[in-house]
C-alpha cells in the first residue's frame, strides 16, 4: 500500500482510509476500539469523520477521539473532520457559510479533544454563497493553526476549480482534497440531495481534470452501498428485502451496473481475491491520485482492504470492467 503527501499535512496518507460509519448509528460495531487498534496495525493512518456523524449515545468525533487519546497516537494518525452540513432541528436548511466554518471546527476540536484538525472538508457545497467568501474563512482557520489543510467534498469540478483560483489570487491556502463518489458502477439516482459522483460516462471531462491538475480524490462508497459485495445476489436486488438492500439497488441498481459486477466476480477468481477486492483495487488504480474511504466491520475486512491496494489492474482489464470492451 502506497503513502501520498498531502501539502500541509504533516505526515503521508496511507491509500486506505478508514471510513466512519462503523463508529456512529445503526452500522456502529460494539468492538470499535479494538476494530480501530486492527486498522492501526494494518498500516491504515488515515481516519475519516464528520460533524454530522451522530446518534443519540454520542458522536464519531468523541468516539475516534476518545481511542486517538487513550492510545496516544495523535501524531501518528491523520484525522479528516467535515462541516457545513444540514443538520438538526432543520435538515433541509443549507449550513454551507462563513460563519459556520469556525463554529464547526471548534466543535470537531472540542469533541476529539483535539488542538487541530489534519484535513478539514466542506461536507456540502451552496452555489449562491461566493467563493471567495467560504475560502477566505477557511483560510483563516488554516493561519490560526486548527487546521493544517482543506478540501472539499461533493462539490462540482467547476466550484473546485473556482476555489483554487481565488486562492491563488488572493494568496490563501488553497483546496488540497477532493471526496466525491467514485467507483465501478455508476449511481442511477444520487443516495442523498447534494452528493458528487465522478463514476461513470458523464464525468470523463472531471475525470480528465482530475488527471491533470493531481488533485487526490477521497473516493466514498467505492463498494457502491454494497452492491459490490458478495452478499448480494440478483434475486434480492430485484425483491429487495430490507431498507438498506431497497436503497442500494434504488442507487445502483441498472442492467449496465450489474454486468460490471459480473466481470468483477470473474476477474476476482481468476487474481484470487474478492469481489470486493477488485472493487477498492478499480478505485485505487485510477489514472489521478486516489484514495479509497472504505468502513471495515472486523480485521478481516480491514487487512483486505489493504491488500487491494497490491492488485494490480491493467489498462484492458479496467477498460473490460467499465465496458465489457476487449483492449490489445
Amino acid at each position: 500500500m502506497e503513502y501520498r503527501d498531502v501539502p500541509g499535512v504533516r505526515i503521508s496518507l496511507s491509500q486506505i482510509i478508514h471510513g466512519a460509519t462503523t463508529l456512529f448509528g445503526d452500522e456502529t460495531v460494539s468492538h470499535w476500539e479494538n476494530l480501530l487498534d486492527d486498522v492501526m496495525a494494518s498500516g491504515v493512518n488515515v481516519f475519516d469523520t464528520g460533524l454530522v456523524y451522530a446518534d443519540q449515545d454520542g458522536t464519531c468525533d468523541e468516539r475516534l477521539g476518545k481511542w486517538i487519546n487513550a492510545r496516544n497516537v495523535r501524531d501518528k494518525v491523520v484525522v479528516i473532520g467535515k462541516g457545513c452540513h444540514p443538520g438538526p432541528p432543520n435538515w433541509e436548511e443549507s449550513r454551507v457559510l462563513p460563519e459556520c466554518i469556525e463554529v464547526d471546527v471548534e466543535k470537531t476540536l472540542d469533541r476529539m479533544g483535539t488542538d487541530r484538525l489534519d484535513l478539514w472538508l466542506f461536507h456540502r457545497d451552496n452555489e449562491k454563497v461566493p467563493i471567495d467568501e467560504l475560502v477566505d474563512a477557511v483560510d483563516k482557520q488554516v493561519a490560526a493553526g486548527l487546521i493544517d489543510a482543506w478540501g472539499v467534498s461533493n462539490w462540482s469540478i467547476k466550484r473546485l476549480s473556482d476555489a483554487l483560483e481565488t486562492s491563488k489570487k488572493n494568496y490563501w491556502v488553497k483546496p488540497e482534497a477532493f471526496s466525491p463518489h467514485l467507483s465501478l458502477v455508476t449511481q442511477e439516482q444520487p443516495p442523498w440531495e447534494a452528493v458528487t459522483s465522478i463514476a461513470g460516462d458523464r464525468a470523463q471531462d472531471d475525470r480528465e481534470w482530475l488527471k491533470e491538475n493531481q488533485i487526490p480524490v477521497l473516493a466514498w462508497s467505492a463498494l457502491a452501498g454494497g452492491y459490490l459485495t458478495s452478499s448480494v445476489d440478483l434475486e434480492t436486488m430485484q425483491t429487495p428485502n430490507s431498507r438498506l438492500m431497497a436503497e442500494t439497488a434504488r442507487c445502483y441498481h441498472s442492467e449496465m451496473n450489474w454486468l460490471r459486477r459480473e466481470r468483477a466476480i470473474e476477474l476476482a477468481a481468476k487474481k484470487n481475491c474478492t469481489l470486493e477486492q477488485i472493487a477498492v483495487s478499480w478505485v485505487l488504480h485510477a489514472d489521478f491520485l486516489t484514495h479509497a474511504i472504505c468502513a471495515s466491520r472486523s480485521k478481516t475486512e480491514v487487512f483486505q482492504n489493504v491488500a487491494s491496494a497490491d492488485i494490480k489492474l491493467s489498462k484492458s482489464e479496467r477498460v473490460w470492467l467499465e465496458s465489457g470492451e476487449i483492449i490489445e
